[in-house]
């Protein structure tokens, strides 16, 4: 294998293979250079995976401390948000600017702020004040996301805010009289007597409605996104306990997808960063509590898992063609 092919590999700089990369380095391979596949640095890499021995060695051997990746972070950003606090020390002490706007005019030190890496940086020469009101918000929405903890239901859910139960029964193409709310044990025979496929429909008690999936048709089937926020409203909608990403239309428009890993982008939802999405270890919330948290943020709508499998729900006929 090349030095080029070798050094585009995800997981080329990692500690167990620091040998190997001192070898290379040993031959005359660059420590800064860009690898063009990954679109980013070996410094970047390692950071990501906390290999604190080859970022030392990538150090010494003349990488610069502080380059830019093609989404605009730094190493010292991806070592916060993957929540290595030894990567994070190494590159401090190498001369890292932890305030260095990165993303979305975010630094490095301003997100840590909000994780379990504060300490590494609060005492930090110029560090930003973070304001009692901001502070409380995160707190906030961290303490929502965090009463999902008990979520273990893997089937497809979808919240919607902005419209009534009628209207989305409405929207889906029944008529609101036609669908009655039945109990657990009056759903299921329906359900397995209908002909059509259906969704299970209801509004929990804090407001807001919510799409459960039948045995049939899924809440993010984009027909049933289109239809459900045509003319106004907003739908989001995952696999909360077996999926990481969030399908999201609003007024009648798919809106986004976002995965709670990937990296954010200047263009991301503030209630993204808000959800903690982007962060791959630095705050303990799982993806099941982000993804619910954020399904709740953008319809304020609440549910609990008992809630769920417990409450009246009207069963509703649906007829939408995928893509139609």
């Amino acid at each position: 294998m090349s030095d080029n092919e070798w050094a585009e590999d995800v997981d080329a700089w990692r500690d167990t293979n620091l040998a190997r990369i001192r070898r290379r380095l040993a031959s005359g391979f660059d420590p800064g250079q860009w690898l063009p596949w990954l679109r980013t640095t070996p410094l970047h890499r390692a950071a990501q995976e906390g290999a604190v021995q080859v970022m030392e060695l990538l150090l010494a051997s003349g990488a610069e401390v502080d380059p830019v990746d093609a989404d605009g972070a730094t190493p010292l950003w991806e070592a916060v948000r993957h929540g290595w606090d030894d990567a994070v020390r190494v590159l401090l002490a190498a001369g890292a600017d932890p305030w260095r706007p990165c993303i979305a005019g975010r630094s490095p030190g301003s997100q840590a702020l909000f994780t379990e890496l504060a300490d590494l940086f609060d005492q930090l020469p110029g560090a930003p004040t973070v304001s009692p009101r901001l502070r409380e918000l995160q707190d906030t929405v961290d303490a929502m996301m965090f009463s999902y903890e008990d979520y273990n239901e893997g089937l497809c859910v979808a919240f919607v805010g902005e419209v009534t139960e009628d209207e989305v029964i409405r929207r889906l193409g029944a008529a609101p009289e036609s669908c009655p709310p039945l109990s657990t044990g009056e759903l299921w025979s329906a359900e397995r007597a209908s002909p059509v496929e259906v969704l299970r429909v209801a509004s929990p008690p804090g407001g807001g409605v919510v799409l459960f999936q039948s045995d049939g048709i899924l809440p993010v089937h984009d027909g049933v996104g289109r239809a459900v926020t045509s003319g106004g409203g907003v739908l989001a909608g995952a696999f909360p306990f077996a999926s990481a990403s969030v399908d999201i239309w609003r007024d009648g428009l798919p809106a986004g997808r976002p995965s709670v890993h990937e990296q954010l982008s200047d263009s991301s939802m503030v209630e993204l960063w808000m959800c903690r999405f982007g962060d791959c270890g630095a705050h303990p919330s799982t993806a099941t509590e982000r993804t619910l948290g954020l399904m709740t943020l953008l319809t304020s709508t609440y549910i609990t898992e008992e809630w769920l499998w417990s409450a009246p729900m009207r069963l509703v006929p649906v007829t939408l063609r995928r893509n139609g």
